[in-house]
């Protein structure tokens, strides 16, 4: 499996910790999905692509037919170059889509021990295991899981367990999308069997796990939805629509409490995209796998709203912001009463060709916290948390890929000031005419406490992404190596300084 750079680039700083999601890419690598034939399930699939893109290709299609080349794609609304090249490996224009054949791994490592396929799966660990056996699109059968499973519903108010964008510099990606049941062999997830029927314009899946049961029923039409949902003690409700340029969703989800989402999408033709998303989270309300869209890892407690734009009017260049302001009714972690907080973010991206990449991103948050004093009751102070980001990705010749980051974090509270330094090296060989690819990383970081850590992706072989915690002062070098022989073979080797070895071995059928 190989990823192309450009999805790294878009996503760096949303790191998809997601197996399933890689895997689908993988899959649509080898067998194209047919955009002319693709709904809004197949299309959502993909994980590329805004709602507001998947709107235009579809009214598009409506409008002026089938796609007669995926050059045709630059005449879609929505449709930058930069979202042609990074759709390109997974798509066709072709009428017959072959991504219903079956695809299997094998998967062997020095700590793990995978089989994968379209329809089954198998992960044993040292001291875990999981399995699942998975149907999709046949007959009324929209998708059929038996064995480990996530589930994912509405806007996250009840359950959410796959990977969903929060905050970041994709600014539009603000809407949970997936379908309800998806295989995994995470024992965390769910243990038992799920169902999900096709009737027509309706759907009606059913849950029954050790861990969770409940159900959805779903009115779908191409460019709307709206569906009941349930799960043990929480109930909602979940709706989008598209309307021309804009695609308005929401939910609305009762427990003991209710929580409540509204948001918005709008495309102002080529020029921007807009995002606005209001959000309310009362503090009674509960639901233990829910991940919605906020501050707060959990949907309780807060209300706030964000607005965002995404211009690109400029050939090469692309701006990014938003603004988010948000309110805590009641206490929570390091707080002694109700608080206030934002955050603002910028980043501007420079592609003058398909090689090279130039990114610059300001974040600055704002929010209030107990002071660290020896008071019984300690006061509330505010905090301020800035962070400087520089990345370069070019590659000076054929086969060879240079890429550079550059990170700053500042931290001020009530004890003063804190500083934290970032210098991430990454160079990538492919050998000409040798099916072998090297990766040598080098990341060197120092801060004044854990207030200035740094997050950033661990890279290492097939099926293994990670997400680094550093503060401190230190240095981490590592080396990946990864031999292709043809079609079915992968070998993959990663050696880290004073880390671990990792070796991998994959056949796919």
């Amino acid at each position: 499996m190989c990823i192309p750079l450009s999805i790294y680039a878009r996503q760096e700083d949303d790191i998809v910790n997601d197996d399933m999601q890689w895997q689908q890419l993988e899959v649509y690598r080898k067998h194209p999905l047919s955009l002319n034939n693709a709904d809004v399930a197949q299309l959502t699939s993909l994980g590329l692509l805004t709602t507001l893109q998947i709107d235009e290709l579809i009214n598009y299609k409506k409008q002026f037919g089938k796609l007669l080349s995926i050059y045709e794609l630059q005449a879609v609304p929505g449709f930058d170059e930069a979202t042609i090249q990074l759709i390109l490996p997974y798509i066709t224009v072709a009428e017959s889509s072959q991504t219903d054949k079956s695809s299997m791994t094998c998967l062997v490592r020095n700590d793990l021990l995978r089989y994968r396929s379209s329809t089954i799966g198998i992960q044993v660990k040292k001291d875990s295991y999981g399995a699942y056996y998975f149907i999709k699109n046949y007959k009324k059968i929209k998708a059929l899981a038996i064995g480990d499973f996530t589930i994912n519903m509405g806007q996250g108010l009840i359950n959410w367990q796959a990977y969903a964008p929060g905050k970041s510099s994709l600014i539009t990606h603000i809407k949970r999308e997936g379908e309800i049941i998806r295989p995994s062999t995470s024992v965390t997830d769910n243990r038992g069997a799920a169902i999900t029927l096709q009737q027509g314009h309706w759907e009606t899946t059913a849950i029954l796990s050790l861990q969770q049961h409940g159900g959805n029923i779903s009115y779908v039409l191409p460019q709307a939805h709206v569906g009941i949902n349930w799960l043990n003690h929480n109930i909602g409700m979940d709706y989008a629509i598209s309307l021309r340029n804009y695609h308005l969703f929401g939910e609305l989800a009762i427990n003991h409490s209710t929580s409540t989402i509204l948001g918005m999408l709008a495309s102002v033709g080529k020029i921007a995209d807009l995002a606005l998303f209001y959000r309310k989270y009362n503090t009674a309300y509960q639901s233990i796998h829910a991940s919605a869209m906020g501050e707060n890892s959990n949907p309780v407690n807060e209300e706030g709203l964000y607005t965002g734009i995404s211009i690109h009017t400029i050939k090469h260049w692309q701006l990014d912001a938003y603004a988010d302001i948000f309110h805590f009714p009641w206490l929570q972690y390091k707080t002694t009463a109700s608080a206030d907080g934002q955050e603002l973010f910028a980043s501007l991206t420079y592609t003058p060709d398909k090689e090279t990449r130039l990114f610059f991103r300001y974040q600055y948050k704002q929010k209030y916290q107990q002071s660290k004093g020896d008071a019984f009751i300690p006061p509330m102070i505010q905090t301020r948390h800035e962070n400087y980001r520089f990345q370069l990705s070019l590659s000076p010749a054929k086969g060879w890929t240079w890429k550079t980051r550059i990170e700053a974090n500042t931290w001020q509270d009530d004890s003063g000031n804190q500083y934290g330094g970032l210098y991430q090296q990454e160079m990538i060989w492919q050998l000409p005419q040798w099916p072998l690819r090297c990766t040598l990383n080098y990341t060197w970081y120092s801060t004044g406490g854990t207030a200035t850590r740094f997050y950033i992706p661990d890279r290492s072989v097939l099926y293994d992404f990670n997400l680094s915690q550093l503060y401190g002062k230190g240095a981490k070098q590592s080396c990946t190596i990864r031999w292709k022989q043809k079609k079915h073979w992968q070998a993959w080797a990663r050696i880290e300084i004073k880390g671990p070895v990792t070796i991998q071995v994959v056949y796919t059928v």
